[in-house]
């Protein structure tokens, strides 16, 4: 038998071509899945690797500054109730200080109790300066009686108020 006879009955049995192309396929079967098997291998890598770099870049841009934010906001935070504290404090002494004077033989005529006075009423009526004013100048003047008996008085007379008549 020749050659060519050998390779016919072997190519052309059909037995034996299936079992040369099962072989064959399954090494391209096989070949198949093990590059399949690389490439998702790698894309995972590449999943991997822009997560990293996405957290990354949102701890440097995001996380940091409103941290230090965060940390500047506390300072101040502190520093206020410090101040809140201190101003709480010298409330206090302040408000010890006028109850206290209250009780001085002097309290009748003290400028810093009528000042207090004062600023109550400004605090409840508004334009209260106006008629301040005009008290504090009426007190300036003093007591003096009207010595005329009509009860006229001319401009400028002292006793009058801001040289009005009455």
């Amino acid at each position: 038998m020749s050659f060519s006879e050998i390779l016919n009955i072997l190519l052309g049995t059909g037995l034996v071509g299936l079992m040369v192309a099962v072989a064959t396929m399954k090494a391209t079967v096989r070949k198949a899945n093990a590059d399949a098997e690389k490439a998702r291998a790698e894309a995972e890598t590449v999943r991997i690797t822009n997560t990293e770099n996405a957290t990354r870049i949102l701890v440097e841009n995001i996380v940091k500054p409103l941290k230090e934010e965060l940390n500047a906001t506390r300072t101040d935070l502190q520093a206020t109730k410090k101040e809140m504290a201190s101003t709480k404090r010298e409330m206090a002494r302040l408000r010890k200080a006028v109850e206290a004077a209250s009780g001085c033989r002097h309290a009748d005529y003290c400028p810093v109790l009528f000042k207090l006075r004062d600023n109550q009423k400004d605090a409840d009526a508004a334009g209260a300066d106006i008629f301040d004013i005009r008290e504090e100048r009426h007190d300036c003047v003093g007591d003096q009686s009207d010595n005329d008996t009509d009860g006229a008085r001319e401009q400028g007379e002292p006793g009058s108020i801001r040289g009005q008549p009455p």
